[in-house]
């Protein structure tokens, strides 16, 4: 099976903050990252499907067709956001990397699937040395 990845880039902020912990648990579990004013990352996805070999386009998935879906599905809803606020898929979770990258999974099943695809796996780095890889 072959295995084909796409690379898109976002900006965004957030604030990791839990509603039902105090303001003292939350400094304690995320430290500055649960300042008020939240702070933001230049986020760098990979997104990996998977499908069979179209013999006649010799393609598993027209990547201009990939891309659109990822620029509706994630880049528009994502990029100079901020995910807690602005994000309805986002709204009620702590916006960690992990549960960032569990909901743009559940966001493109259904897409990927009309193409023909399959999401194999997401790789979401918040920074060059902070990343978390789903794999499917």
């Amino acid at each position: 099976m072959l295995t084909v990845t796409r690379t898109i880039h976002f900006c965004a902020a957030h604030r990791l903050y839990n509603d039902s912990w105090d303001e003292s648990k939350n400094r304690d579990v995320f430290g500055k990252c649960s300042n008020e004013g939240g702070h933001g990352h230049n986020y760098t996805l990979k997104i990996s499907v998977t499908g069979p070999l179209n013999k006649d386009s010799g393609m598993v998935v027209n990547v201009t067709e990939l891309r659109d879906i990822l620029q509706q599905e994630i880049f528009d809803k994502l990029d100079h956001r901020d995910l807690d606020r602005e994000v309805d898929f986002l709204k009620g979770m702590v916006s960690t990397m992990e549960n960032i990258v569990v909901k743009i999974a559940e966001n493109l099943e259904k897409p990927l699937s009309n193409l023909g695809v399959k999401l194999v796996k997401l790789e979401l780095n918040e920074s060059d040395k902070n990343s978390v890889t789903l794999e499917l």
